[in-house]
């Protein structure tokens, strides 16, 4: 079976959870909101980060992975987004102002630098490994963004982090047979769906109304990004709205099986 690991299920940080990442494998995350606590010593083997988009909430430990395990990183971490991502990256966040630009800094006692980053193409499939890939595809956000397809062994697995519209996201479900399972955002309860159309992200109303797009029923739903403030509001709005989809609000920690 192939799994990956919710090491960040949140839309923001609380006193025991953590914001967007997920474990692919032991070199590859997904989105870098929550790595150190979760990973520990393993943050220091991560080779790839694959960003989604440049908020915050996505990317605040790649400053923590490289700072607290500088000196047992043996491989330069590369970072790989879209051009517009990279570019925040490195001007706004690893830039010598707000935290060191790791770019220009050699890993300890050796030549290769820390970081370096890499732009990734939409709809490119790159390798992982002997029998894994993934695949970005774009998104709907207030910057640009992408959601990745990640395939194991001939199946695969959709995450859309955040997104407004579902479009893109259900084209992929609906033509490719390999996939049987998605990761969608739904940040707010449905009584805020002006701030969700502002900030481009989904409630529980609008997201089942968009779902029904969905031409397969065999599609099991993760959910993620939801503000721990409102949990247990949006935990029975979506138990309401979910209608026959089969579905799972995720925790940090959790693994999801594809």
């Amino acid at each position: 079976m192939n799994e990956i690991i919710i090491l960040g299920a949140y839309g923001t940080k609380g006193e025991d959870v953590g914001t967007s990442a997920f474990y692919i494998d032991e070199k590859n995350v997904l989105d870098a909101g929550n790595l150190l606590i979760p990973l520990k010593e393993k943050s220091a083997a991560i080779e790839n980060i694959w960003l989604s988009h440049s908020h915050l909430d996505h990317i605040i430990d790649i400053a923590y992975i490289l700072d607290s395990y500088f000196s047992s990183r043996k491989k330069t971490l590369k970072i790989l987004g879209l051009p517009e991502t990279l570019e925040v990256v490195k001007e706004d966040f690893l830039n010598d102002r707000v935290w060191p630009d790791f770019s220009k800094i050699s890993l300890f006692e050796s030549d290769l630098k820390c970081i370096e980053y890499e732009e990734i193409e939409l709809g490119k499939r790159y390798r992982l490994s002997s029998d894994s890939y993934i695949e970005a595809y774009k998104t709907d956000h207030t910057v640009p963004s992408c959601g990745y397809v990640i395939t194991k062994k001939e199946d695969s697995i959709v995450v859309s982090s955040d997104t407004y519209s579902l479009d893109t996201t259900i084209d992929i479900i609906n033509t490719r047979d390999d996939i049987k399972t998605l990761v969608v955002e739904c940040s707010f309860p449905s009584r805020m769906e002006k701030l969700a159309y502002d900030s481009k992200h989904l409630t529980p109303k609008i997201l089942f109304e968009k779902l029904k797009a969905m031409k397969k029923n065999n599609i099991d739903i993760y959910i993620n990004h939801i503000k721990p403030l409102f949990l247990e509001e949006m935990t029975e709005e979506i138990t309401r709205f979910k209608g026959a989809y089969k579905v799972k609000i995720l925790k940090d920690g959790e693994k999801i099986i594809f």
